[in-house]
């Protein structure tokens, strides 16, 4: 059974602790079980539901981060240093914390650090990305590595331990952050380790086509086009690149 990881947040800044839970709350093996905004509610926090990972801003009214990371907390979670003042940083590494991300905190670099965790968690195993075909539960038909079996309709996805197998028609689009991807489905949302560029092989024509230096698109999810903007069928709106403008039209030409 896949573990979800207990998270706190403790930081005085109400922006930066929504986006850190807004991050959180997008990755299913995460769960923010408080969000505080002081040391000394964070400390009752930390007491009481015993996270396994807390989100800890350096500047504070009361009790900075570092006075917190000096008190015997028991048991400790492992902590992700979140500030605005690059400078703390060797600071940082005199506590063995697990990462040190500088605000404002964008969202590649998060899961980076959530990598980290994990990895530090559970060693044993296999990085995020996406589960060869060659070693899938699919049998009897003939395997490719890397890419989904011929005349599929669903693709399989590695979320850490878990195999998901994922029919075309759930992926809405796959958004591209450096070096990891979100798969947008219609009630989810997955990240693995995998560049737009090479996803782009796997959701490809006729089901997906790119529309975006940053987005791949399900053409039957499309409801509108307007100019530059694509709305999909839940009401999301993307932004199309004129670059790809030609290439979405080779395949919705009769609609235009």
């Amino acid at each position: 059974m896949k573990p979800t990881y207990r998270v706190i947040i403790l930081d005085d800044e109400p922006p930066a602790r929504d986006l850190i839970e807004t991050f959180v709350s997008q990755l299913p093996d995460l769960q923010c079980v408080a969000s505080c905004s002081n040391a000394i509610q964070g400390l009752q926090a930390i007491q009481d539901l015993k996270p396994d990972l807390l989100f800890l801003d350096i500047q504070m009214p009361e009790m900075t981060g570092l006075d917190l990371m000096k008190l015997p907390l028991t048991p400790r979670p492992e902590i992700i240093l979140t500030t605005a003042y690059p400078q703390y940083a060797l600071t940082s590494y005199e506590f063995s914390v697990l990462d040190y991300l500088v605000k404002p905190i964008a969202f590649d670099r998060f899961i980076r650090a959530i990598v980290k965790f994990r990895e530090k968690r559970q060693p044993a195993s296999p990085p995020v990305g996406w589960y060869p075909i060659e070693e899938s539960p699919a049998s009897g038909q003939p395997r490719t590595d890397g890419v989904p079996l011929p005349e599929s309709n669903s693709i399989w996805l590695r979320e850490e331990k878990r195999l998901l197998q994922i029919p075309y028609q759930e992926i809405l689009y796959v958004e591209g952050l450096k070096d990891y991807v979100k798969v947008h489905l219609q009630h989810q949302v997955i990240v693995t380790h995998m560049n737009l560029g090479k996803a782009e092989k796997l959701f490809a024509p006729p089901q997906f086509v790119r529309v975006h230096r940053s987005f791949i698109v399900l053409l039957s999810a499309i409801r509108l086009i307007d100019g530059n903007t694509i709305t999909l069928t839940n009401g999301k709106q993307l932004a199309m690149g004129p670059l790809y403008r030609e290439e979405l039209k080779k395949h919705i030409s009769v609609l235009l």
